[in-house]
Parts: structure tokens; C-alpha cells; sequence
């Protein structure tokens, strides 16, 4: 999982949460926003965790 930002014209930052398989490199979520607080980070893994379980071995 990652954090990218950036500028709008306006001056305004947009943060974009990604959250990417390495294995198979498929993004199991990507969430956009002008502002991304934490607890929006733990809802998106907690909905990635009912979707697609957590894995068995890391």
C-alpha cells in the first residue's frame, strides 16, 4: 500500500490510497480524495479484508 499525491491548478493536493498485490501486480484498490485521514485507510483495508480474506503466509 502507498500514498500518492498531487497539485491541482487550483493549488489544492489530491492523495491517492493504493493498495497493490506484488505477486501478480493487481491493485486491489485505489481511493481518491483531497484529503485521505487515516481512518479512511483502515475502512478501505477493512473492506479489502471481508472482500478478499487475508493471506494465509506472507
Amino acid at each position: 500500500m502507498d500514498f500518492m499525491s498531487d497539485v491541482l491548478t487550483d493549488g489544492r493536493k489530491v492523495r491517492v490510497f493504493n493498495v497493490i498485490d506484488d505477486c501478480n501486480r493487481e491493485a486491489l484498490a485505489i481511493d481518491a480524495g483531497l484529503s485521505y485521514p487515516a481512518r479512511a485507510a483502515v475502512e478501505t483495508l477493512e473492506l479489502l479484508k471481508e472482500e478478499i480474506r487475508t493471506p494465509k503466509y506472507i
